[in-house]
């Protein structure tokens, strides 16, 4: 994160509160019909068609370490050539943060890169996640289970 302020969406997964830069995300929408795959890892949802186009959403739960999957919405965002989805409880107002106010995150090990550190709202902790990171993680388990 530079020494400029970021806006972020803030998003849940189970009772942890995590969020990703604002402009990273294309679109935030309701849960769409998720169509299951034969043998795709766990965290592959499956397809949803938005729009005429298939995407493929994932669920962040085992990367991100988090709880209950009750999905209510699912954040949009372009990768390479392809739309990706993932599936989350719910999302928030954006929030502005200025870098002084990350902190690094207690106990987690951040060598992947996609856990930024954590930031203070209230009683809240949020993680603050590079999104492209999390795509990357994401994606890479897709091939694991073929």
């Amino acid at each position: 994160m530079s020494d400029a302020a970021a806006r972020l969406l803030v998003f849940s997964l189970g009772d942890e509160r995590f969020a990703v830069p604002l402009a990273a995300v294309d679109e935030v929408i309701e849960m769409p019909p998720v169509q299951r795959l034969p043998d795709a890892s766990t965290e592959v949802l499956g397809i949803a068609t938005l729009r005429g186009e298939l995407v493929s959403i994932y669920d962040p739960r085992s990367v991100l370490h988090a709880g209950a999957a009750d999905y209510g919405a699912a954040l949009l965002f372009t990768t390479g050539n392809r739309r990706v989805g993932i599936a989350i409880n719910d999302f928030f107002d954006p929030i502005l943060i200025e870098a002084h106010e990350l902190r690094p995150a207690p106990g987690m090990d951040a060598a992947d890169g996609m856990l930024k550190g954590v930031v203070r709202r209230g009683t809240n902790l949020i993680g603050i996640l590079d999104a492209g990171a999390l795509l990357t993680m994401l994606s890479a388990t897709e091939g694991e289970n073929e």
